[in-house]
């Protein structure tokens, strides 16, 4: 892992795969299908777009509707619960679309002022420093990125080094996710099952 791209690198097999990962959820799906997954509310997707577009919950939608707010955080908070554990475990980089966004927008979707502070003091570093990457040092930087994503702002991918787990938070509570090591895919199934979520595999 590098300051100025996060690389991605799949190890235990014969193939590699060498990208920035921001923009390649799909690539990375496609080339490994047994190890890619969806975190997600439902246990299987939703094919019919009628029905999945009035059970969908998503941050923006509770600024026309105001009632949908608490269920959006009971919601956001299972995810951020798995993400947690995960980071409690994980040397954890980064890769953002943050430098490239309206920090001021951005910042507004944020839940705290001390977050809304700390999100445009990170703009400022990443645009100085021409870099979309970062490693994650703490757990206030951590869920200042998650609530970005995760509330669709901001798209950043987690990379959770010792795991080997990456995921992609910019997906309507529908996150894609590679997990090179069946081990931790247990462990990390687990975590969900005991949080309210699904890792959903591609190959079902």
């Amino acid at each position: 892992m590098g300051k100025e791209m996060v690389s991605f690198r799949v190890c235990g097999t014969s193939t590699e795969c060498d990208t920035a990962l921001l923009d390649h959820s799909h690539l990375v799906a496609e080339r490994f299908p047994q190890k890619s997954f969806n975190l997600d509310r439902f246990p299987l997707q939703i094919k019919n777009q009628t029905v999945f577009e009035q059970v969908n919950i998503f941050f923006d939608r509770t600024d026309d509707n105001p009632s949908l707010l608490p269920s959006y955080l009971r919601e956001e908070e299972k995810f951020k619960q798995v993400f947690r554990k995960l980071w409690a475990y994980n040397s954890v980089w980064i890769e953002t679309a943050l430098p490239n966004v309206n920090v001021e927008i951005a910042a507004d979707a944020l839940d705290s002022e001390n977050k809304k502070i700390r999100v445009k003091e990170i703009h400022s570093q990443l645009k100085a420093s021409g870099s979309k990457s970062m490693k994650i040092n703490n757990l206030h930087d951590f869920e200042l990125f998650l609530e970005l994503g995760l509330r669709e702002k901001v798209s950043t991918v987690f990379v959770f080094e010792d795991m080997k787990i990456c995921v992609w938070s910019n997906f309507d509570f529908t996150l894609p996710l590679y997990s090179d090591d069946d081990k931790y895919t247990e462990l990390l199934q687990t975590i969900c099952t005991t949080e309210g979520i699904y890792l959903r595999s591609l190959t079902d």
